[in-house]
């Protein structure tokens, strides 16, 4: 089947019983007088005009991150979408899958709107590109951006050109303030359960006081938080492996959080948890809220960078605490404090950092 999503096999023309896109049709679909639909039993109606490794692809998919209920309901509709202009794409089938269907789900089962054509609608794809509550990378936001508005010039063809802001150095969360993160501690502690005072504070703790992302919390054991005298250092493992001392402020938070969890056992979630999904937003979605902001963990880890930037932390010591491996990514946040917001101290912390590295 090959490579990652955005990386295309090239070949000379149809291969037989390849499941590849680029392989399925030497043409797209065409988009019924009907417009794009759910109609279907239990399939979109569409995949049936496919060859049949085209179509055989599509069928056997299954969603693995949306609740099965909720797949039932949009996957006809899902297929169609992805039927009608994947013949054009240059995308494993799979992939496309994964990208309409969690699109889809979005807009229906989170927004509440129907199932029609207008679920492509630019606007909403740009909403649905400019979320805060994602730990998407730039090129991820770009290649989803492509390919949904590829099924917009279908779906919905009388809609213009919508008009979208950079992704490349766009910063996508912006840092709390010192008001919201009082806000959120009290969010953290005022949940109306032992777990989720333990969740909630663990994921504030580890996103505002030590900079992780949503991957690298679900994946966080008792064993990797040492605690002593000094303070809390966090064991990041992945593909940053680091140390990541915790800010004093959110030290005591953190140690209410793992007060009474096992040394093998995850910070967040219950112990017996397998998934490998995403587990930090569906936690948060299912907290108790009151009129404080919404926790977001990009927000959170935007929080510890800028406070570390105003506080004077080397610029080098900071890259390797944040896991970075640029140093412009350092530079993106400085928008945030306009007193370092300068060409001098750009230089100073560019400088460092590259020297750290």
């Amino acid at each position: 089947m090959g490579a990652a999503f955005g990386r295309p096999f090239r070949r000379p023309g149809l291969v037989d019983g390849c499941a590849h896109t680029q392989c399925w049709e030497p043409e797209p679909l065409r988009l019924p007088d009907t417009g794009l639909t759910a109609t279907g039993d239990g399939e979109g109606v569409l995949v049936a005009r496919l060859r049949s490794e085209a179509s055989g692809a599509l069928r056997r998919y299954q969603s693995q991150s949306i609740p099965a209920d909720r797949w039932a309901d949009v996957r006809p509709f899902v297929q169609n979408a992805v039927a009608l202009v994947a013949p054009a794409c240059h995308y494993l089938a799979e992939r496309l899958m994964v990208v309409a269907a969690q699109f889809v789900d979005w807009v229906v089962h989170v927004n509440g709107m129907p199932m029609v054509a207008n679920v492509f609608h630019p606007v909403l794809v740009r909403r649905y590109i400019a979320r805060d509550d994602v730990s998407w990378k730039d090129k991820t936001r770009r290649d989803y951006r492509s390919f949904l508005l590829r099924i917009s010039e279908v779906a919905v063809p009388n809609q213009g050109p919508l008009e979208f802001a950079p992704l490349n150095g766009q910063s996508l969360t912006a840092p709390y303030t010192d008001c919201e993160l009082q806000l959120l501690e009290s969010w953290a502690r005022g949940q109306s359960t032992s777990p989720r005072r333990r969740g909630a504070g663990a994921v504030l703790a580890l996103g505002a006081g030590a900079g992780l992302d949503p991957w690298e919390m679900q994946h966080l054991r008792r064993r990797d938080v040492h605690v002593d005298r000094d303070g809390i250092v966090v064991a990041v493992a992945g593909a940053s492996p680091r140390q990541v001392p915790v800010l004093g402020r959110w030290e005591s938070l953190l140690r209410d959080a793992i007060a009474e969890v096992r040394d093998d056992a995850w910070v967040v979630g219950s112990a017996s948890r397998t998934t490998t999904f995403n587990i930090i937003t569906p936690f948060i979605n299912k907290t108790d809220f009151g009129n404080e902001p919404k926790p977001v963990p990009n927000r959170m880890r935007a929080t510890w960078l800028t406070t570390h930037l105003a506080a004077g932390t080397h610029g080098g010591a900071l890259m390797r605490a944040a896991g970075l491996r640029k140093p412009q990514h350092l530079l993106t946040s400085l928008v945030h404090i306009p007193t370092l917001d300068t060409p001098e101290h750009r230089r100073r912390i560019l400088a460092e950092a590259r020297h750290g590295q």
